[in-house]
């Protein structure tokens, strides 16, 4: 696959405050909503609940504190099979309480580490402590707008962390995890209306090649970053955004690329 990845490693230890900063808001909103009705439904994601939504997310955070604190993961699966374990489940009423207790850990273990000190990650391509700084904030603020969904109160990310998260979704996801995947013909063109962030995505017979830059793509789409976010991550349609062009690669692209 040829990838030119973004330069978030270059970040800074104020960056990794903006990070905590994001993760804090962002758990600590669950946190509220998880002392409510659990079995609402999370309408865009079959069979999941509420309360689903808050154990699959702490989960996460218990499974990358105890395997970054330990130095090795403590599951052969990796992090999402872990997490997704119904046997993992804890077994309280308190989901409030346990997951307010996943979510300082997580801060505990993570962010009293320099952003360029050596740690167990889940990625090929870095051992920084910042790779999680950015995966668990991501982590957090794509499942607070899935819980909030549930409540039909759901509000925007900002703008500065969902373009960093797309630049995640493409520099860890696709190259890492599904960089045949999307394999074909044809050009992709993102574009955020309300921070800077451009993506040109091209598909190649091996893969894609994604570039953060301005071009005409055979589709564009253009949104708000939050909206860009959701939908790479198929939270929502492109229905949800400006579209101009074959609109059908937009449909492959998410069918594609289903973490």
């Amino acid at each position: 696959m040829h990838y030119r990845p973004v330069i978030w490693m270059k970040g800074t230890s104020m960056l990794a405050e903006e990070y905590k900063r994001a993760f804090e808001e962002a758990t600590i909103r669950i946190t509220d909503l998880a002392s409510g009705d659990g079995d609402l439904p999370i309408p865009h994601v079959a069979d999941w609940t509420l309360a689903d939504a808050v154990i699959h997310t702490g989960l996460v955070f218990s499974f990358v504190s105890q395997s970054v604190s330990q130095g090795s993961p403590i599951g052969d699966g990796g992090v999402a099979p872990w997490a997704n374990d119904r046997s993992n489940r804890p077994e309280t009423k308190e989901l409030a309480d346990w997951f307010s207790t996943a979510a300082h850990e997580m801060i505990e273990v993570i962010w009293k580490l320099d952003p360029d000190e050596k740690v167990w990650t889940s990625s090929r391509d870095t051992n920084k402590a910042r790779f999680w700084m950015r995966r668990m904030t991501q982590e957090a603020v794509v499942h607070r707008w899935d819980i909030e969904a549930a409540t039909g109160s759901q509000t925007a990310i900002d703008s500065t962390i969902a373009v960093d998260g797309i630049n995640e979704f493409y520099d860890f996801f696709v190259a890492e995890r599904l960089p045949a995947a999307f394999a074909g013909t044809g050009t992709v063109h993102l574009h955020a209306t309300d921070a800077p962030g451009e993506w040109m995505i091209s598909r190649n017979e091996n893969g894609v090649e994604v570039e953060s830059a301005h071009g005409k793509g055979d589709v564009a789409a253009r949104g708000l970053a939050s909206d860009l976010l959701l939908f790479v991550w198929n939270r929502v349609d492109h229905t949800t955004l400006e579209t101009f062009g074959d609109t059908d690669l937009l449909d492959e692209h998410q069918g594609a690329f289903r973490i």
